[in-house]
């Protein structure tokens, strides 16, 4: 069990929501809203409940269009993501997920969504980050070389 806290401390867990935008909303009016009239009560929320750090990477058509002509250039090895939006959240311990979703706060954030983003076809990621550049400087890389992190059978399990 002790081992199983201490990985929890060492290892920073990433969950992701890509979203895509309502077809009656613009890209200009879903960016107004997320950080105008979302963001913020998010942000709050999320932090009351243990999120270390919430961030949001907007994918407008021009940078998708941009990602597709630079993926032609060196010979299409990616598939492209369409969607128009993709929320991170880095936690510690999963317990905290249940937790904020049963927040009555939280339930309402959802509600506010309803004619901007859409529903259908979000897609979900779960994972656990591994940093080794932070403000331009190598991180979490030993003497010897080697990266500093426990190894991947300690970290792939307990999640």
């Amino acid at each position: 069990m002790a081992a199983h806290e201490d990985i929890k401390k060492q290892r920073l867990l990433r969950m992701t929501l890509a979203h895509y935008k309502s077809e009656d909303c613009s890209e200009e009016e879903m960016h107004r809203f997320v950080t105008e009239d979302h963001a913020v009560h998010a942000a709050k929320l999320h932090a009351r409940h243990g999120i270390e750090a919430y961030q949001i990477a907007f994918t407008p058509k021009s940078c998708r269009d941009a990602s597709r002509e630079l993926n032609e250039k060196l010979g299409s090895p990616w598939v492209v993501r369409d969607f128009d939006v993709q929320v991170e959240f880095y936690f510690r311990d999963m317990s905290t997920l249940p937790e904020l979703a049963a927040d009555p706060d939280f339930k309402a954030l959802q509600a506010m969504e309803g004619p901007i983003v859409s529903r259908l076809h979000v897609e979900h990621t779960l994972g656990w980050v591994e940093r080794y550049i932070e403000n331009g400087k190598i991180i979490n890389v030993g003497e010897d070389g080697k990266p500093m992190y426990p190894k991947f059978s300690a970290l792939s399990t307990g999640i």
